[in-house]
C-alpha cells in the first residue's frame, strides 16, 4: 500500500471515508484538523480567530510534510484549504495517493449548514464562492471520486480504484495504483534510471548502485548500453543478480536489451514511468536500440522477471508524452472487442481517471496478440503494427524526437484507416468514428505538413526499411470497423506517398 491522502471541499466526507478505508486496508487513520488541535491545545476556530488563516495554513503544511515523511502507511484526510499551498500540494502528488472527494456543493452545504466549528463558513453564497476560488487546485488531484452518495459506496469505488491486478502469463505484470511505493522495499542489485525520473523521484527510492540515462530517444544506441555494460562490470554484477529499468520506454528497451545480453543474460525487471512504456514497451519482452538506419535495429526478445505498473506516475508527465501514451491506447482500442474505443467516445474528458482504466484492458489487448507467437516466428504480433508502417515513417523522415512515436503511430492510424476507405473495407461511418477519436483525443496532424513537401523516392526508401517489407511490398494492418482490423500482405509500397500525402492534405 501507500500513503493516502483525501481532500475535498467541507461536506464532503472525508473523515468518515477515511475511517471506512482505514478500517479496510488495516492501516492508521489520522484527520490532520485533529492533529493540528492536538499539537496546538485548541481547536480550529480558535486558532483562525486568535492566530489568523495564515498561521493556520503554516502548522497544516508542516505537519503534512511530517506525516508524508513517515516510515508506515496511512490514511490522512486533509481539510479543504489544505491543497491550496503549491508546495503542499507538490508534495501530496508527489509522496501519496492522493484521492478528492467531489461533488455539487449544495450537498455539501446541506450536509454541514448546522455544524459549529467551521471558520469559513458563513453562507451559501460564501460558500461557493470560496469552492469556486479552490476549484482550480482540485482539478490538480488525479483520483477523483463524487461523494455525493453514501459513505460505504465512495468507499468501496475507492478500493476499486486501488484494487492490485495481475498478470502471470506470458511475464509477471502488477497493475496497481501506488505500487511505486512498494519498490524502495524491494532488493535490486542495480538500477538503470531516466534523468527526469532520477530528479523528480529520487527520494521515493532507496537506489545505491544506478546509472543514469540521459532523457530522450537519442539516447537509445549502443554507445550507451556499452558504457552501461562497463558501470554493471564496476558494480560487480553477476549471473544471480537482477537489475531494474525505471523510466520510458527508451529504458525498458535499453535494459531489455542489456539485461538479456550482459553475461549471456541477467534477470530484469522493469518499473514503467510513461504511459506509452505501461501499455506498449515494457510487455511482450521486445527490446532494442537504434541505429542511423531506423529505429529498434539491433535487439532481442526476452522478458522481464517483473513489471510494476503504478499508473501514478503519468500525472508528472507532461501533455506530449500522455499523448504519446494514448497513441497506442487508441490503437489497442482499434484491436479490441472489449469496450475500449467506446470509453475513449463516451468519455467527457481523457483525463487520468479515463486513462487508468484503460492501461489494464490494454495490456491484455496486447498479450492476447502475443502470448501464441512470443518469439514473432508467426506473425501473429504482426497485428500490433496498426498505424506503425506510415508511423515509423514519419518519425524517421521529421527526425526521431520531433514527433513522439504515439503521435506518429495515430496518425498512421488515420492512413491506414484512409487506406481501408478507400480500398472498400472500412465504412465511411466507421473511418469517421475513428477519425472523430483521434481528433477527442488531441491528436493534429499539424507536425506531419512537412511530409507534404518531401519527394515520393524519399518516403519509398524509408518505408522499404521496414522490418515488414517483402521485397518491394510491404505487410500493412488495417481497420476493417472501428474495433476490428485485418493484414493486407505485400502492399505496394510505390502506391503509399499518395495515400499518405492525400490523407494529411484531405482528412485531417
Amino acid at each position: 500500500m501507500a500513503k493516502i491522502i483525501i481532500s475535498g471541499f467541507m461536506g464532503s466526507g472525508k473523515t468518515t471515508v477515511g475511517k471506512i478505508l482505514s478500517e479496510k486496508l488495516n492501516i492508521p487513520f489520522y484527520d490532520l484538523d485533529y492533529e493540528i488541535e492536538k499539537e496546538e491545545g485548541r481547536t480550529i476556530n480558535e486558532i483562525f480567530k486568535e492566530s489568523g488563516e495564515a498561521y493556520f495554513r503554516e502548522i497544516e503544511k508542516r505537519l503534512l510534510i511530517k506525516f508524508l515523511r513517515m516510515l508506515d502507511d496511512f490514511v490522512l484526510s486533509v481539510g479543504g484549504g489544505a491543497v491550496i499551498n503549491n508546495e503542499s500540494l507538490e508534495n501530496i502528488l508527489k509522496y501519496s495517493i492522493p484521492i478528492l472527494l467531489y461533488g455539487n456543493p449544495k450537498v455539501f452545504y446541506e450536509r454541514i449548514k448546522n455544524e459549529n466549528g467551521r471558520p469559513l463558513l458563513n453562507s451559501y453564497d460564501g460558500f461557493l464562492a470560496l469552492y469556486r476560488k479552490r476549484e482550480k487546485f482540485y482539478k490538480r488531484i488525479p483520483i477523483k471520486v463524487n461523494s455525493e452518495k453514501s459513505a460505504y459506496e465512495v468507499a468501496k469505488e475507492i478500493l476499486d480504484i486501488l484494487k492490485e491486478e495481475v498478470i502471470n502469463k506470458p511475464q509477471k505484470i502488477l497493475i496497481k495504483i501506488g505500487s511505486s511505493f512498494s519498490l524502495k522495499n524491494m532488493r535490486f542489485d542495480f538500477s538503470i534510471i531516466d534523468s527526469k525520473i532520477h530528479k523528480i523521484y529520487s527520494e521515493r527510492f532507496n537506489i545505491e548502485d544506478y546509472y543514469v540515462v540521459f532523457y530522450g530517444e537519442r539516447a537509445k544506441n549502443l554507445s550507451t548500453v556499452a558504457k552501461i555494460y562497463n558501470a554493471l562490470s564496476e558494480a560487480k554484477i553477476d549471473r544471480k543478480s537482477e537489475i531494474l529499468g525505471l523510466g520510458g520506454g527508451v529504458i525498458t528497451d535499453i535494459t531489455g536489451f542489456v539485461g538479456s545480453t550482459y553475461l549471456r543474460g541477467i534477470n530484469f525487471s522493469f518499473a514503467p514511468t510513461t504511459l506509452l512504456s505501461q501499455v506498449d514497451s515494457a510487455i511482450g519482452g521486445k527490446n532494442g536500440v537504434n541505429l542511423s538506419y531506423g529505429k529498434n535495429l539491433v535487439g532481442t526478445i526476452s522478458l522481464p522477471k517483473g513489471a510494476y505498473i503504478d499508473p501514478l506516475f503519468i500525472i508528472s508527465l507532461p501533455k506530449r508524452e500522455i499523448l504519446s501514451g494514448l497513441g497506442e491506447v487508441f490503437k489497442y482500442a482499434i484491436l479490441s472487442e472489449n469496450g475500449m474505443f467506446e470509453t475513449l467516445e463516451n468519455a467527457l474528458e481523457i483525463d487520468f481517471m479515463t486513462i487508468q482504466k484503460l492501461v489494464y484492458p490494454s495490456i491484455v489487448e496486447k498479450i492476447k496478440w502475443i502470448e501464441d507467437d512470443l518469439y514473432d516466428k508467426e506473425n501473429k504480433r504482426d497485428f500490433l503494427n496498426l498505424g506503425h508502417t506510415a508511423g515509423h515513417m514519419f518519425e524517421k523522415v521529421l527526425g526521431f524526437g520531433s514527433v513522439s512515436h504515439g503521435e506518429a503511430v495515430a496518425t498512421g492510424i488515420i492512413v491506414s484507416s484512409y487506406i481501408s476507405c478507400k480500398n472498400g473495407l472500412l465504412k465511411e461511418t466507421d473511418f469517421q468514428k475513428i477519425l472523430n477519436l483521434y481528433k477527442k483525443i488531441g491528436f493534429t496532424a499539424e507536425k506531419f505538413e512537412k511530409i507534404l513537401g518531401i519527394d515520393d523516392d524519399t518516403l519509398i526508401n524509408t518505408l522499404l526499411m521496414d522490418k515488414k517489407r517483402v521485397k518491394e511490398g510491404i505487410n500493412i494492418v488495417v481497420p476493417v470497423s472501428y474495433n476490428r482490423v485485418t493484414l493486407l500482405n505485400n502492399f505496394p509500397v510505390r502506391s503509399l506517398p499518395q495515400y499518405i500525402k492525400e490523407t494529411l492534405k484531405e482528412v485531417v
